[in-house]
């Protein structure tokens, strides 16, 4: 019986820039974490498609984590039952051994590679770094436009919200939600990750992978300033409290705001994920005084148009920026010893296999 993949990005295209929770791909109790490292095209991503595709086969649960600026792409590999982790040590995300050898290790691709090919074409790669770093500026800037015209809209539906007995529903949820759960006596730790984000591609949303051992899912239903994200706090600070594991997923433009939560031991989601429409609905909108909210109906349609506008730019200069990244790997794929490269991930499925029973 294969074992579960689950997509999760670990990373986020913010309207701050490229903002990361990769510390949370890694659990506490890891035994083996293999940094690797090299340039674009040279198959870290390839090689851990191949080691995630493998022990999934053989029935292990997997985590993978694509990257938000190429979601066809892998930032790491999470074998949740070894607890051994494959990770991309390359920027944006640059991560460097903090435990040495006893429990991380850097594999180096750069071995493989034809250096003489690879220094006749540096200006070419140079330019195309260039025009990438360029087009990610544009990108983030047009993301950093965005932000004042989502607060814009919030502060309009905040005024028309009745928090009031918003507050009285949420106490009611939280109890029924915890009602004979024993304090486990545990400190809790929550995760925190990205269940969406601005791609090249456009707005993809993992949220049916990430929640899929879920037992019960709610659909939190509500607009910007609704107040999902203090809902959804509300709730996993309670959980938290209990000592109970949770999951947190950001929104990817303004990461403060949150969009689902997991109570992994409850086996509960709540999300405002548009894919679980269909379940058990929290309709916020309850909440909204209509009345009000009409003399803001221009300027919300306005204040909407433009935020889909700044975040449809972002993506245009995404893509972009992943068109350059093409050009490179064009450049090293001709130049990389692939069969090195298949030769290691044989050895590192053998050593990863080692701690089957460790």
């Amino acid at each position: 019986m294969k074992g579960k993949i689950r997509k999760i990005f670990p990373g986020a295209n913010t309207s701050n820039g490229f903002y990361s929770y990769f510390d949370y791909i890694i659990p506490k109790d890891i035994k083996r974490i293999f940094c690797l490292k090299g340039g674009p095209g040279v198959g870290k991503s390839s090689l851990m498609k191949k080691i995630a595709r493998d022990f999934s086969d053989r029935g292990y649960d997997i985590e993978i984590f694509p990257c938000s600026s190429d979601p066809s792409s892998l930032d790491a590999v999470l074998i949740k039952d070894l607890k051994v982790v494959l990770l991309d040590g390359t920027a944006p995300h640059v991560v460097d051994p903090k435990i040495p050898g006893a429990i991380d290790e850097i594999v180096n691709f750069g071995d493989f590679w034809q250096v003489e090919n690879l220094e006749n074409q540096k200006a070419e790669i140079l330019q195309c770094n260039k025009n990438i770093s360029e087009c990610f500026q544009r990108a983030f800037k047009y993301l950093k436009a965005a932000e004042p015209i989502f607060y814009e809209i919030e502060v309009k539906h905040s005024d028309a919200m009745n928090f009031g007995k918003l507050n009285k529903f949420t106490d009611e949820f939280i109890e029924k939600l915890f009602k004979g759960i024993e304090n486990k006596e545990e400190l809790s730790i929550p995760r925190h990750l990205f269940g969406t984000a601005i791609t090249p591609i456009g707005h993809i949303d993992y949220g049916d992978s990430l929640l899929q051992d879920a037992k019960k899912v709610y659909y939190l239903d509500g607009k910007i300033g609704y107040g999902k994200t203090t809902f959804l706090k509300r709730v996993y600070d309670k959980a938290v409290q209990k000592g109970l594991s949770v999951e947190v997923f950001h929104y990817p433009l303004i990461p403060d705001k949150i969009e689902s939560i997991m109570i992994t031991d409850l086996g509960v989601a709540i999300t405002a994920s548009s894919l679980f429409k269909d379940k058990d609905i929290i309709d916020l909108g309850n909440f909204l005084d209509n009345e009000k909210i009409s003399k803001y109906k221009e300027k919300l349609v306005m204040d909407e148009k433009i935020l889909d506008e700044m975040i449809n730019y972002a993506i245009s200069n995404l893509k972009k920026a992943k068109l350059n990244h093409d050009i490179i790997e064009s450049y090293y794929i001709p130049n990389m010893n692939f069969e090195k490269a298949d030769e290691l991930k044989e050895k590192l499925v053998d050593r990863i296999m080692k701690y089957e029973n460790k």
